[in-house]
C-alpha cells in the first residue's frame, strides 16, 4: 500500500493546538483574484497524492467484511506532514493580514478530507476549506476551535481538489500553527443520495425517525443518537448518553469494533488517535416521514477522547472535546442496566449513514454472539439478540446505535448481526448491564463514567443539557398538522418571510429550510440572503442578514466522506442556516425569510409551502417592490400558506421576562455586515432621520464616509477584506462597531 510522507514541519504564523468542534463560525475565504495574484501569476500548484490501486482497496474491503454492522470504509489514508514552511504560498493583504494557502489534489477523489494533527489559531484568524469550483466552503474555524488535544478533524469537501486557506491579523496575540498530518482520498460512496442510498431496500423498510413524531420517549431518544465518522474512512452510530451527576458532561457511547475498526487495531495509542479524529453529526433527519428526504448536514462535533474500551463486550464510551451547542437541541439518553427490561424495543441508527432510522421488535433474549472469522472474541452470554424485528432492520454503519427499551433508556448497543428487509432476523446488541463493569479498572466499564456515585443505580433518566435555557425549533408547517401536503408554490417575488409570534423575548439562532431541488449541483451563480426581520404585524426592521450557504458532511453517490462544504442544491432537502451572531428580537412578532439577489439562468429558489387553506392563518409574506404583503392578498396569486421555514430559538419564560413596554430598543443604534461583506445595514434610534457613517481602517485612516438620511438605511461599500471601526454620529451621541468585511 502507498503512503505518501513529508516530514514534519511547525508553522510560523499558523497554528497549534485547537478544539474539535466541527462547528463553524462563518464568513467566506478570499476572492479568488486577490489569492491568484498574489504570487505573481494565475496558476496555484497544488501538492499531488500519489496514485494507489482502488481495485485492491475495494478487494481487501471485501476481505474484511464480517458479521458486525460498522460502517464500511471508505477513504484511503496519506501520512502527511503540510505547514507554512514547505508547501502551499504565503503572501500579505495591504491591510497586513498574513495569509498561508495551500492546494491539495488527489486525482479520482471522490472527496477529500483532513485532519489538522497541529491546530491553534489566535483571536483574529480564520480558516476556510473549499474545492477548486468554490462550490463546497467550510469554515470559519477559528481560535474557538482550539482544544487541549492540539488537533482539527474537518469534513470532507467533495472533489479531487482542496484549497486550505489561512487568514490571520496584523496585530495577532502569536503566530498561529497548522499542520495538514492526514489526508484522506474517498474512494467510494459513503452515503449515497437520499433516500436511496446504497440498498433501496434496505432503506425503504425503515421508516425515518419522522414518522415517530408524537411519541415523546422516541423523539428524545432521537435526539441523543449521532451519525460518526471516525478516522476520515469509517462511518457508525452513536449515543450522546446521560450520567447519575447530572452535569452535562457530553459522554458518547458507541461500539469498540468501530474504534479499533473491527479488531485490526490493537495499540491503545491508536485508539486515542482515533477517538481524536471522530466527527459527530446530529439531527441528520428526514424532515417527514414521507416522502423521506435527506436532512439537514450542517450541526457536527469533531473529537473525543477514549474513557472506555472493552473489546470482550464491544463497548466503547469516550467524551466530545467540546459540547454541542444549544441551538443542536442535543439531548443526553437515560439508561437502564436491569437484565429484566419491558418491551417494546426499538433502535434508532444510521443505516448506510443514511437519515436515522427507527426498528422495532417485542422481545430480546441474552446469548453469545460468535460472527464468523471472530469466534472466540465476544464474552460469553454477553448480548441482547433480536430474533425477530416487528419492524425494520440494520445494515451497515449501524454498528455503534442505541437499543432502547419501552421507557426510552438505552439497554444495548449494536454490535452486528445478520438482518435485512427481506430477513429481518439475528442481530445482536451488547448487553448494558454486561458491560457496566465486567472489569474493575476505569477505562474498561461503564460504571465509574455513568455512576460517579458510586450508589446501587440501577438506572438513570436522560437530560437535556440546556434545559433551563433550551433551545427549541418553531414551525408553522408542522404545527398544521398537514406537513405532508408540503408543494412547491413559486410567487415570482424576490423576497419572502415566514411570520413567527412569541410570548416572549427571543433569541434566534438560525433557521431550517426545507427546499425542493433547483435543478442544478453547482451553486455558483446562487446569490440568497437569509433575512431575519422585527414587526408588529408585517416585516418591518431588518435585524440580520446571512448568506444561504447551507454546508455539509456529506456521503456523495461516489464519496466516502463527509464535506462541511456548500451543500447541493439540486435535490429536496431540508438544511440548516447558522446566523454567525444569534439575534435578539423584542417584539412579539419577528420574521424568517429570504431575498434572492441573482440565480443562474433557468433556475428558481424558494422553500416548500402547505398548498393553499391548508392553514388556519397565513403566516407566508411577499415583498413586492417595497411593499411587504400576506400572502393571501397577492396580486398574482393569492394563497393562505406557510413556508417551511423553521427558527430555531430560545423564548424567554414568560413568568420572568415579559416584553418591554416598548417593542424595540428604540435607545440603541445598530450595525448588521450585509451577507456579501459588501453592504452595512443601519438601524438608528426612534426618532433620529439623519447620521453619518464613518469606516476606519485598523491603522486610524478614515477609508469611507456615507450619509445615513433616514432611520433605516443599507450603505454599500467597497473596501479590501479586513477588520474595520464603524461609526455612526447622531446629534451628540455616537455608535461605534468593529466589523469584519
Amino acid at each position: 500500500m502507498v503512503r505518501f510522507i513529508i516530514p514534519v514541519l511547525s508553522c510560523l504564523f499558523l497554528l497549534s493546538p485547537v478544539c474539535f468542534a466541527q462547528v463553524s463560525y462563518g464568513g467566506m475565504p478570499l476572492p479568488e483574484v486577490v489569492t491568484r495574484g498574489a504570487d505573481g501569476g494565475d496558476t496555484f500548484r497544488p501538492e499531488e497524492m500519489s496514485a494507489f490501486d482502488v481495485a485492491e482497496e475495494l478487494r481487501i474491503d471485501s476481505l474484511n467484511e464480517s458479521d458486525l454492522r460498522s460502517g464500511y470504509r471508505f477513504a484511503y489514508k496519506f501520512v502527511t506532514e503540510f505547514n507554512c514552511d514547505n508547501s502551499g504560498m504565503s503572501f500579505v493583504l495591504p491591510d497586513g493580514t498574513r495569509v498561508w494557502r495551500l492546494g491539495i489534489r488527489s486525482a479520482g477523489a471522490l472527496s477529500i478530507n483532513v485532519l489538522f494533527t497541529e491546530y491553534e489559531l489566535p483571536e483574529g484568524a480564520r480558516l476556510f476549506l473549499y474545492n477548486k469550483e468554490r462550490t463546497h466552503i467550510l469554515g470559519a474555524f477559528n481560535h474557538l476551535n482550539n482544544s487541549e488535544l492540539g488537533i482539527l478533524p474537518v469534513s470532507p469537501v467533495r472533489g479531487e481538489e482542496l484549497v486550505i486557506e489561512y487568514q490571520e491579523p496584523a496585530d495577532a496575540p502569536f503566530a498561529g500553527r497548522l499542520t495538514v498530518g492526514e489526508v484522506n482520498h474517498a474512494y467510494r460512496s459513503l452515503r449515497g443520495d437520499e433516500p436511496k442510498g446504497n440498498n433501496p431496500a434496505q432503506d425503504f423498510c425503515m421508516e425515518p425517525l419522522a414518522c415517530s413524531s408524537g411519541d415523546e420517549e422516541v423523539e428524545a431518544a432521537g435526539r441523543s443518537v449521532v451519525l460518526l465518522i471516525l478516522d476520515g474512512t469509517t462511518a457508525c452510530s452513536g449515543t450522546m448518553i446521560n450520567n447519575t451527576a447530572n452535569d452535562g458532561k457530553p459522554y458518547l457511547l458507541t461500539a469498540s469494533h468501530c474504534i479499533n475498526k473491527n479488531f485490526t487495531i490493537t495499540r491503545e495509542t491508536e485508539f486515542d488517535r482515533i477517538a481524536g479524529s471522530v466527527v459527530c453529526y446530529f439531527n441528520y433527519n428526514s424532515p417527514l416521514c414521507t416522502p423521506i428526504l435527506r436532512g439537514a448536514e450542517e450541526m457536527s462535533v469533531a473529537s473525543a477522547r477514549r474513557l472506555a474500551l472493552n473489546e470482550k463486550h464491544d463497548l466503547a464510551l469516550l467524551e466530545l472535546l467540546e459540547p454541542p451547542p444549544v441551538y443542536y437541541q442535543p439531548y443526553y439518553a437515560g439508561w437502564n442496566r436491569s437484565e429484566r427490561l419491558s418491551p417494546p424495543f426499538f433502535g434508532i441508527h444510521h443505516p448506510n449513514s443514511s437519515v436515522k432510522r427507527v426498528s422495532w421488535a417485542d422481545e430480546i433474549v441474552l446469548k453469545t454472539f460468535s460472527p464468523k472469522g471472530l469466534e472466540d472474541t465476544f464474552a460469553a452470554e454477553s448480548h441482547w439478540h433480536i430474533g425477530q424485528w416487528t419492524a425494520g432492520c440494520t445494515s451497515s454503519g449501524s454498528s455503534g446505535s442505541p437499543l432502547f427499551d419501552a421507557g426510552g433508556h438505552v439497554v444495548g448497543g449494536l454490535t452486528g448481526g445478520f438482518s435485512d428487509c427481506d430477513k429481518p432476523t439475528d442481530d445482536y446488541y451488547y448487553a448494558f448491564f454486561k458491560a457496566w463493569k465486567p472489569e474493575e479498572a476505569f477505562d474498561k466499564q461503564l460504571a465509574h463514567w455513568l455512576n460517579p456515585s458510586s450508589g446501587e443505580v440501577l438506572s438513570c433518566e436522560g437530560l437535556d443539557p440546556y434545559k433551563k435555557a433550551s433551545a427549541v425549533r418553531l414551525s408553522n408547517v408542522r404545527a398544521s398538522g398537514r406537513a405532508e401536503e408540503i408543494e412547491v408554490t413559486s410567487f415570482g417575488d424576490s423576497c419572502f418571510a415566514e411570520a413567527y409570534r412569541v410570548t416572549a423575548p427571543a433569541t434566534v439562532y438560525g433557521a431550517y429550510f426545507v427546499t425542493p431541488s433547483i435543478g442544478t449541483s453547482s451553486n455558483a451563480g446562487l446569490d440568497v440572503e437569509v433575512r431575519v426581520y422585527g414587526g408588529t404585524n408585517k416585516p418591518e426592521t431588518l435585524l440580520y442578514t446571512e448568506t444561504f450557504r447551507p454546508t455539509y458532511q456529506n456521503r456523495v453517490k461516489a464519496d466516502a466522506t463527509f464535506t462541511e462544504t456548500s451543500k447541493p442544491l439540486n435535490r429536496s432537502q431540508e438544511s440548516f442556516i447558522r446566523l454567525a451572531k444569534p439575534v435578539q428580537v423584542n417584539s412579539r412578532m419577528f420574521f424568517v425569510g429570504c431575498k434572492i439577489n441573482s440565480l443562474p439562468k433557468g433556475v428558481s429558489f424558494t422553500a416548500y409551502s402547505l398548498p393553499d387553506k391548508a392553514t388556519a392563518q397565513n403566516t407566508a409574506w411577499l415583498l413586492a417592490g417595497d411593499t411587504w404583503t400576506e400572502a393571501g392578498a397577492h396580486l398574482l396569486h393569492p394563497m393562505r400558506t406557510s413556508f417551511f421555514i423553521d427558527p430555531v430559538a430560545y423564548i424567554e419564560p414568560t413568568d420572568s421576562i415579559p416584553f418591554p413596554p416598548i417593542a424595540e430598543d428604540g435607545d440603541a443604534a445598530y450595525i448588521f455586515i450585509g451577507a456579501d461583506r459588501k453592504s452595512l445595514h443601519l438601524l438608528l434610534p426612534e426618532g433620529v432621520e439623519n447620521a453619518r457613517l464613518s469606516v476606519i481602517a485598523a491603522n486610524g485612516r478614515i477609508v469611507g464616509q456615507y450619509p445615513v438620511p433616514s432611520r433605516q438605511e443599507t450603505v454599500a461599500v467597497t473596501l479590501p477584506p479586513g477588520i474595520y471601526v464603524a461609526k455612526l454620529v447622531y446629534g451628540d451621541k455616537q455608535h461605534i462597531q468593529k466589523i469584519v468585511l
